[in-house]
């Protein structure tokens, strides 16, 4: 009630102010005018405020509420956000985490590798040393072999030769028979 009795007479006070006035030839405020005036726009005014000032308030008051809900909404989107945030850089973290322990993984495990990769190399390599030293052996067994094939060849000619010089062919004759005439009858 006191606003409706405090609008009208700021009203008066401001249309006081501004009304021009004028000097010297008798002119001079027209009150009567004026105050009409302002009761007018006091009738206006409680007329706008009787009709729609209950719209008004409540447009008001929940625009207010809107505002404050919007603000509790943004207030409880701003706790959500942070606590993603939160999340994010906790798995963000634990990636890097994952990450070194993936590599150091992965450089124990190439180096396990490695190892096992070098020792298969020395097997290998010494089977190789292994099988060419059979080889080897073989084949110098048989060269020996070879040799001695060769030798003995070489010495039952070269006896042939001396023996069909020093014998003659009778005497050859008669040893063979003598020998064989030992051997069938033992």
């Amino acid at each position: 009630m006191q606003k409706l009795i405090i609008i009208p007479a700021a009203c008066v006070l401001i249309l006081g102010v501004s009304q021009p006035a004028c000097a010297g030839e008798g002119h001079g405020l027209a009150w009567g005018d004026f105050l009409l005036r302002a009761v007018n726009f006091a009738v206006f005014a409680g007329i706008i405020w009787y009709a729609a000032g209950k719209l008004i308030k409540k447009f008001f008051v929940g625009r207010r509420e809107e505002i404050v809900s919007e603000m509790d909404a943004l207030a409880q989107q701003k706790k959500e956000a942070e606590a993603r945030l939160a999340d994010v850089e906790q798995r963000i973290a634990n990636v890097e985490a994952e990450c070194d322990k993936l590599l150091n993984d992965g450089r124990a495990q190439a180096e396990r590798m490695k190892q096992a990769i070098l020792e298969d190399a020395r097997k290998q390599a010494a089977q190789i040393v292994e099988q060419a030293t059979r080889i080897a052996e073989q084949q110098g067994k048989a060269e020996l072999d070879a040799i001695r094939s060769r030798m003995a060849e070489s010495i039952v000619g070269q006896v042939e030769k001396e023996l069909a010089a020093t014998l003659d062919p009778k005497k050859h004759v008669q040893l063979i028979e003598k020998s064989l005439s030992k051997v069938v009858l033992q």
